[in-house]
């Protein structure tokens, strides 16, 4: 499964593993995990990205970005990112323009879970 939590510092964080990722289809299918979590569960948002050695690609940011509009937006959220680097930076440039709560990139997933836990 590529959706899992975290418990940093007494906080429920989302992981959102893309690591393995090497087509379109599979990150499509990581992101319909993320969508179905959103839907059974409450409160703020707290979500990291693990782009590292990952797959990126315009069609998966298209649907994440129709998804943000569509539901993610609904509630309040904190997002980071860490392996975000190339046309994923750019990509997340894109997503960034649609979202309510942008996601901010991280260079280690120890700066983004402390950020998270704050």
């Amino acid at each position: 499964m590529s959706v899992s939590y975290i418990t940093h510092k007494g906080k429920k964080i989302l992981y959102i593993d893309y690591t393995k990722c090497k087509s379109v289809a599979e990150t499509l299918a990581v992101l319909e995990e993320v969508k179905t979590e959103f839907y059974n569960s409450s409160g703020v948002w707290l979500t990291i990205n693990d782009f590292r050695g990952g797959y990126g690609s315009t069609e998966y940011m298209r649907k994440a970005s129709q998804y943000a509009r569509e539901i993610f937006n609904q509630r309040p959220a904190k997002n980071t990112a860490i392996g975000v680097s190339g046309l994923k930076k750019v990509l997340l440039q894109a997503y960034n323009a649609v979202v309510k709560d942008k996601v901010i990139p991280f260079d280690t997933m120890e700066e983004a879970l402390d950020y998270l836990a704050k």
